[in-house]
């Protein structure tokens, strides 16, 4: 997994009126470079957070070698199979395209979910990267203060706070 590049840094980026909104430059250069000519996004909701989780297909199947360790190694400690695990990692999933620029169309369900209202905030996780309505980021408690305090600054500057 060393050879992989990973998701860094945070951007505010415009959710159009047909759902269509781009992934920052640098998350976009780390698909392609974890895929190669590949311009597939995979996009799933958080395991815990109102928010998307956006993500290349060579880390999903990095995902599933995990999750069969874990599976493994639970039903050798006596325990059972937990099959809602992986209906979540790969049931609650969608791939989508992306454009030259980094364009795709937000999945309808997915938008849902996730409450977006024209904006979507991005934020670098390493293997994968986090797709917020900002306003609810603010508003969730436990997400780490800075990181409220990043979107809130790009709020500023668009002058949308």
């Amino acid at each position: 997994m060393s050879d992989r590049e990973t998701f860094k840094g945070h951007a505010l980026n415009a959710i159009d009126g047909k759902g269509r909104v781009a992934i920052p430059a640098s998350m976009r250069a780390t698909i392609e470079a974890n895929s190669g000519a590949d311009r597939l996004l995979v996009i799933s909701k958080h395991a815990k957070d109102p928010c998307l989780v956006g993500y290349d297909r060579n880390w999903l199947k990095l995902h599933h070698a995990r999750l069969e360790r874990q599976e493994e190694a639970r039903v050798a400690a006596g325990g059972e199979i937990d099959f809602n695990v992986k209906r979540r990692a790969f049931g609650l999933v969608e791939e989508v395209p992306f454009d030259s620029s980094g364009r795709f169309i937000l999945p309808a369900f997915f938008a849902r979910k996730a409450q977006f209202d024209g904006l979507a905030f991005f934020f670098g996780w390493a293997d994968y990267f986090e797709i917020w309505n900002p306003h609810i980021l603010i508003a969730t408690p436990g997400i780490d203060p800075e990181m409220k305090e990043v979107a809130e600054f790009l709020l500023e500057t668009r002058g949308d706070r």
